[in-house]
């Protein structure tokens, strides 16, 4: 892969004009719904705030996105209202209020506003996943006190916003994984990312500074996520040209069941 991402590199437009134009959908504004206890325990030691940008820093990434905490379902859907926000990350159940029903009242607001539904384990997110009870809710992870996986699923997020526009602009590369289970997509994600950031930045040159260098990160290799077999051949036939890989589970839905 590291071959490939390098000689990819070296044929984009040395005058980096076409770097300016890549990544223009960027995740700002997270609103987090936590209740108190979650919260706690989420943050450990230090705030999530702090260990993204941590993070960010760790794989030298561009400006981190800014989190906003809120512990009440009602308060949150005000916050939708007035404030314009990217992402919705939440719990299972907030108050008296479960998920699903809070995603669903999210939209009725903001109805492109992805919702993430952030689980400790599968057993609290298992109820969610059936089809009637999860059209509120847009992905599933499960939480493993990792930030990386915060970082991940914003950046998910942003390729398959940007994969269209930076494909034909830049013949940004694709990679494809193929992953239904929750549970292995949060460990999967985050790994795929660090290799991916950390093979495009190896592989540039050193003689770059540091504004071209963040640049030149614009232009690393998209992940799309596909949870069955028509998602992603329908990934696969539209970016064919541009893939360079694909990360297949042994046993996936296809036609809604498997």
């Amino acid at each position: 892969m590291k071959h490939d991402i390098s000689l990819w590199i070296d044929d984009l437009d040395s005058s980096f004009k076409v770097f300016h134009e890549l990544m223009a959908y960027k995740v700002h504004e997270i609103l987090l719904i936590l209740s108190p206890y979650d919260a706690f325990i989420m943050e450990e030691d230090t705030s999530l705030s702090t260990r993204i940008i941590n993070e960010y820093r760790g794989l030298n990434l561009s400006k981190p996105p800014r989190l906003t905490s809120v512990s009440v379902a009602d308060e949150a859907l005000e916050l939708v209202r007035y404030k314009k926000f990217d992402l919705v990350i939440t719990l299972p159940q907030v108050g008296k209020i479960d998920c699903n029903t809070l995603g669903l009242k999210i939209k009725e607001i903001c109805p492109h506003l992805p919702v993430i539904l952030l689980g400790h384990s599968m057993k609290a997110i298992s109820p969610y996943l059936e089809k009637e009870k999860r059209q509120g809710i847009d992905n599933f992870y499960i939480w493993s006190a990792d930030p990386a996986l915060l970082l991940a699923l914003i950046k998910n997020i942003e390729d398959h916003h940007n994969v269209e526009s930076d494909t034909s602009l830049a013949m940004v590369r694709v990679l494809i994984l193929v992953e239904d289970s929750p549970l292995y997509k949060s460990f999967l994600l985050p790994l795929l990312y660090k290799e991916v950031v950390a093979q495009t930045q190896e592989v540039m040159n050193e003689s770059l500074n540091e504004e071209h260098r963040l640049l030149k990160m614009r232009a690393r290799p998209k992940i799309l996520v596909a949870g069955n077999y028509e998602e992603a051949m329908q990934f696969y036939h539209k970016y064919k040209k541009f893939v360079f890989g694909i990360i297949s589970d042994t046993r996936f839905p296809r036609n809604s069941s498997f």
